[in-house]
Order: structure tokens, then sequence, then C-alpha cells
């Protein structure tokens, strides 16, 4: 990252800055002649369709249907799903950004702004996109842009791709170009950016809310920062049970007139499920005020200000400028607009008719006037067609032990060969860092899967079986990966197979979870083998992991906090969202509720074969420290629930005499007495630097920082 961060001297913001800083403030000379806060209350295409042409009736916020304004915009910016080359991918003071599916280039335009002109809409064409190896640029959490005049050549604009890459970009510029970050920590990779116009520096949250990076370009330094909460108040345990389900959300905003920073967690969690949808809906809200120590105080009074949250970057005006509700928050979703008065705690959320444009718009100066046309009706999308398959579920007596393996590479490392080393109940593969061609990807069933850069084809190998043929090793290459419309397959979350023999069983599914939308599936030994690929919008889904269950043969995915699981029965052509309900949580300190609140949670579920249990586990990573600004993650706390078959997820402390192993590999489940040197009741974790053991009769926990170039756990194996 250190050479990367060199090349930031071409993005300097400018010399003298730090004072009035970059153009856009809320001081009381232009209030006046400033737009108010603004929101598109509802966005139409015009009839007919194929004129290209959409509506926009965008109010005033809290004004329900006084001064509305109606625009007319191009068609792509209302309704991807209808016109799908042109993609809308965030918005930032007032300014939408676009990106070409065709040509890769993205395009900052200002139709958002209620009075910029129809007639004359600006369009300012960025550079074609870099992608850095092992990242994608398909789907952006958000953009962020450093003033309100991507024209002036110190205005730097920053675009957050899901996944590792961050890229800044200054479009005035005469030699304009891309410099990309890769941050490889994972809690960065939901992360959303923002831009202090205080500290003149770029931000981004790690999920939960316990580390801050920040990117200073004048200076071309980059820091990452610990954050520690405080003055958290009691909560009651129903509550705390009740967010720790939820799917989290955290947002950085600043206030331009107070120099105050504000982080925000968003608790949301399914409201309903219509024809296998899942709306979301805000239950929950906490305002932390931040400071340059990295002090994160809990309060329940931002002043007179309102903070605005919505699919642009998040911001904050003064009530009083505006005629809005002091010390409040407004939220706006696809399918949700909230509002938040933490004086007292009120919320109101309306779950309304899908919103395809959810950005709220900032104040902006008034150059422009605004035309006026009519809207029309809304539209909605369908779900695909599932493939149909069968599996088998034998269960095996003469098997392998769980393993790992410790792989080094061979000198010279041009050789391109790896030296493993087999141990019982431990594993590693060879450093893709090196060898930047083939990447692995994840495991299942003893397989490892891999991913060719070069020629985008994904393989199955059992390099990582301990008992496979060193001289004759298989390799199963599968049909060309297929992207869908604005999804990737460079990222994936995981990899799932129904059973061990992907090679001659045609009953063999092997799914794969890309970071985002997309689950994929595929038969390997089918004489027409080919993916079938569906999309998941619902955020809470795009970093699952994907899992497959041989007692209800389906495979599964859990949304974020676990409050809703996702069943994909390929056999019967049927898929099924359901809520889930967490029970017998046990009562927890008010400093272990803090840090498990803080820590960057990931769920993983595991069925046992043998008894036929399923388990939601979760486990709770902080960073343990920050070695030349790399953060290592280790496991604060792990919890067990007990899953049946009517969503209730009971938590326990009791597993019986299973062991259940958490790696990059698909999780799974052994009873400890059929193997030695395993303890019952127990949960081993393995990670790209942490080695967990956990006993859950008395939560005695054991972890070693390491580095592990391939952290995989590698099930029980048949024995030819």
């Amino acid at each position: 990252m250190s050479l990367l961060i060199s090349r930031l001297s071409k993005l300097r913001l400018g010399k003298s800055r730090r004072s009035p800083l970059l153009s856009n403030g809320f001081s009381s000379s232009l209030r006046k002649e400033q737009t108010p806060p603004c929101y598109i209350v509802l966005a139409e295409l015009c009839e007919p369709y194929k004129a290209g042409l959409g509506k926009l009736d965008i109010s005033r916020v809290h004004n329900d249907m006084i001064d509305r304004e109606r625009k007319v915009v191009h068609g792509e910016l209302v309704y991807n799903d209808i016109f799908g080359t042109v993609v809308t991918i965030g918005a930032s003071n007032g300014w939408v950004a676009t990106l070409n599916g065709k040509d890769g280039i993205l395009r900052l335009q200002d139709d958002l702004n209620p009075y910029a002109s129809y007639t004359d809409p600006k369009r300012i064409p960025l550079p074609p996109l870099v992608t850095l190896p092992r990242c994608q640029t398909q789907i952006v959490t958000n953009v962020s842009m450093s003033s309100s005049s991507p024209e002036d050549e110190d205005c730097v604009v920053a675009v957050k791709f899901l996944g590792p890459q961050l890229s800044f970009c200054r479009p005035a510029h005469t030699k304009p170009e891309w410099v990309n970050i890769r941050i490889d920590n994972p809690c960065f990779y939901s992360s959303r950016v923002m831009f202090s116009k205080k500290d003149n520096v770029f931000r981004i949250l790690g999920a939960g809310g316990h580390l801050m990076g920040s990117w200073d370009l004048q200076n071309h330094k980059h820091k990452i920062q610990r954050l520690r909460f405080e003055n958290i108040p009691v909560l009651s345990k129903p509550t705390n049970e009740f967010m720790d389900s939820c799917c989290t959300y955290e947002h950085l905003v600043e206030s331009v007139t107070t120099s105050e920073t504000f982080m925000l967690k968003q608790y949301k969690k399914t409201s309903e499920i219509v024809e296998g949808v899942a709306s979301m809906k805000t239950r929950n809200l906490m305002v932390f005020k931040l400071d340059d120590e990295g002090n994160a105080v809990y309060t329940q009074d931002i002043g007179g200000l309102v903070i605005f949250l919505s699919m642009s970057e998040p911001f904050c005006v003064p009530a009083s400028s505006f005629r809005l509700l002091p010390n409040s928050v407004e939220t706006l979703d696809s399918c949700e607009h909230g509002f938040v008065d933490l004086d007292d705690r009120y919320a109101y959320t309306n779950i309304g008719c899908p919103n395809p444009a959810p950005f709220f718009i900032p104040p902006q100066n008034i150059d422009y006037r605004l035309s006026k046309l009519r809207l029309g009706k809304s539209r909605r999308s369908t779900l695909p067609l599932l493939l149909s398959n069968g599996f088998s579920s034998s269960l095996r007596k003469k098997q392998t032990p769980p393993c790992i393996i410790l792989a080094e590479p061979c000198e010279p490392y041009e050789a391109f060969l790896g030296k493993l080393v087999r141990y019982n109940v431990r594993a590693e593969l060879v450093y893709n860092d090196i060898f930047g061609t083939v990447v692995t990807i994840g495991a299942s069933n003893g397989w490892v899967a891999t991913l060719n850069g070069k020629d985008g084809i994904l393989r199955l190998q059992d390099d990582l079986n301990p008992y496979a043929s060193y001289t004759d090793p298989r390799r199963i290459p599968l049909p060309p990966l297929v992207t869908l419309p604005r999804c990737q397959t460079q990222i994936v979350t995981n990899v799932s197979m129904s059973s061990s023999s992907p090679d001659d069983d045609e009953d063999c599914v092997v799914a794969v979870k890309f970071l985002g939308p997309q689950l994929s599936f595929c038969r390997p030994a089918h004489s027409r083998n080919e993916w079938v690929n569906i999309r998941i919008d619902n955020p809470c889904f795009f970093s699952s992991r994907v899992m497959f269950s041989k007692k209800d043969n389906v495979f599964r995915i859990l949304g974020a906090g676990g409050h809703i699981m996702g069943s994909w029965d390929l056999q019967n052509h049927k898929h099924k969202i359901q809520r889930l309900r967490f029970e017998n949580i046990p009562e927890l300190t008010k400093t272990t509720n803090e840090l498990m609140d803080s820590c960057c949670t990931y769920e993983h579920l595991v069925e046992s074969v043998t008894t036929g249990e399923t388990f939601i586990v979760k486990q709770y990573k902080k960073s343990s420290e920050i070695d030349k600004g790399v953060a290592k993650m280790k496991t604060e706390n792990l919890m067990v629930f007990k899953l049946d078959g009517e969503g209730h997820a009971v938590h326990t402390r009791d597993i019986g005499g299973l062991v259940i192993f958490l790696s990059m590999s698909e999780p799974f489940c052994v009873p400890a007495s059929s193997f030695p040197d395993l303890f019952p009741n127990s949960v081993e974790s393995l990670d790209a630097c942490e080695n967990g053991f956990f006993d859950l009769a008395d939560y005695y926990v054991v972890t070693t920082i390491s580095p592990t170039a391939a952290p995989y756990f590698i099930p029980p194996q048949n024995i030819d």
C-alpha cells in the first residue's frame, strides 16, 4: 500500500486550503442563496418508454405535496433494470455518478440537482477504470467528492468499490488518471468513503466501527486508527439481542458549520417478505461524536443539526437554516423513508413503494431554473428460475481426520512449485501474492477452488486433500463464468459443494457466492454443464457465505446479523427467504455488549451429518494490533445457536460431542470421538492471521496471531 500511496502526489488538493477549506460551506451569507435539502419522492418513466426519458418528483424535506418540483431526466437514472447499460452508483455534493457497463466509463452529472438545466445538463466523463488484481470495479458502495465543483482542478473524486479497492481521481486535471489503493482487511470491504473538509482527508469506517482508515492526499499519508466507544447507554437485554441480530451499517458525517464529526450506527432488519423479496426497516440508530483521539462518545444531542442518510454521501445541515426539526436524523433507502428524533428516541419509518432513486440532495447554490413535468407509474422486476438437481447423502466410515496443510514456496520461486507439510488438524497453501495469475478462492469437501485471472476459468483441484495423488492430481475446469449485470465474478466469498465427487457424480452441484448480489450454480460432471446465476439484491446478503445442507438438500445463505436466511432447493425449483428468531440468549455484561457491538461480525452456518443438527455460529472479531498500517484481527467472542426447521435459533453452550471447524473452507462439523486429539463441545477457527480454539462449556479461548497463507481446514475424506 505504501507504494500506491506515494502516487497520491498527483491528487494534491491544493496548498492553503485548511481554513476556508473547499468550496461548499453553509455560512449564513449563503443560506438565502441555497436550495433546501431535497429528496426524490417518486421517479418514473415517461410514456412511451422508448423515448428513454424519466420523470422525477423532487420535494423539500418535511414538505408533503408542498413546493414540489418536477423534472425530466434520462430514463437510465430512474430505472437501471430497463436501461441496463448505464447504472447509477452513487451521489455526492449534488452530482450523481453513473457507470457505463459497455465502455467502463464513470461519469458525473448534475441531473439530480433540482436547479440544474434539463436542456443543457453537465456530463463529466472520468478516465477508464483500472481494476487491481483480485478486485472488481462493477459494484460500488458509494462515491465521495472533496467539493461540489468537479470542474475545479483541486476537486478529487473517491470511489469505494465492494471489496478491497478504493480509487481516487481529479476530473479537471490536465491528465486525469485513477490512483488505486488496495485495502485487504475484509472489515473494510462493504465500507463507504467520506471526505472531511475539516481535516482535508478521505475516511472509511470498518464494519462495527472499531477501525477507521484516513487518506491525506495533500501530504501523501495514510493511517489506520482504532476507535474507542464511550458513554454507551445501558440497554435492556431484549434490545441488545435485537440489535445483535440486525444488519448494521456505519456512517461517517461531518458538520461544516460546527466542525463536528459524527459516527452513526444504523440497525436494519427485515420488516416483511413479499414474493421472496425482503424489505428492510431501520429498527434502531445510535449516534457517536468522534474526536481526534479516536474516542467515539455516544450522544443523544447533536444540537441544532439534522443528519441525512441515503444512497448519497451523508451530510449535515443546521435545522434553523431550512426550517427543519433540530437534533434529528432523516433516512432514505430504496424502500424506506425514516425520521428519528434523538431527544426522545422517537422514530418514524414509512415502508412505501420502491424508490429507484433514494438520494437526499444537499443544499445547492441556485444557478438554474427547473422544468416541470408530470409523473407516471412504477415497475417491478422478477426473479429468474432455478435449475433442477438431486443430491445423495451417504455417511462414510473409513475417513481421514480433519487436516491443516502448512505450505511454503520452493526456491527458486520461479519454479512455480510449493511444498506442503501435512499435520493432523491444521492446513495452508501456496502464496497468491507471489504467483498472482491463479488465485485460491475457497475450498469444500476436500477440493480447493482456484480462479485464473487470465482466462477467467474456475477450477476444482484436490491438491489439499492429504490422500490425493501428488503425481496425478485431479483438475476439473468449470465453464467460463457468466457475470450478471451490475455484478462481479472476481471476488468470491466462498465455495460450497453438494458432495465430494464433482468429477464423476452427475448430481454434484458446485455453488459459488461472489461478493455482491451474485450466486452461481454448476454441475461439473453433467453432460451439459453450465452456470445458473441468481441475483440477490438485498445488501445484507452481499458478504454472505453459501453452505449446502445434506439433511434438507438445499443451499443456504445467512444474511448479515443472522436475522434472515435464504434457501435454494434446486431439485424442486424453489427458493425461500425466511426470518429467524434468536432465543435463550445469555445475560451479558455491559462491557461485553459494548465490545461485541464494536466488532466485525461473521455468521456461519454449519451442519452435523451424524446428528442432523444445524448450527449458526456468530464470530466477533476486532483488531488486536496495527502493524505497518495493517490491522490484524482477533476473535473476541463466539456464540453458537441451534437452528430448527421453524426458524428458531436457540443459544447453546452444549453441542455434545461435536467439534465445529471454521476457516476459509466451507465450515464442517465432526464427532470428536471419531478422531484422536479432538476436544468435544468446541470450535476450531483458522484465518489469515489467527488460529483459535474455543471450549464452549466454560468459554475458554486460546488464539494465536500468526500469518497463514492458506487458512483452510480440510474435512474428513474417504480413503480409497
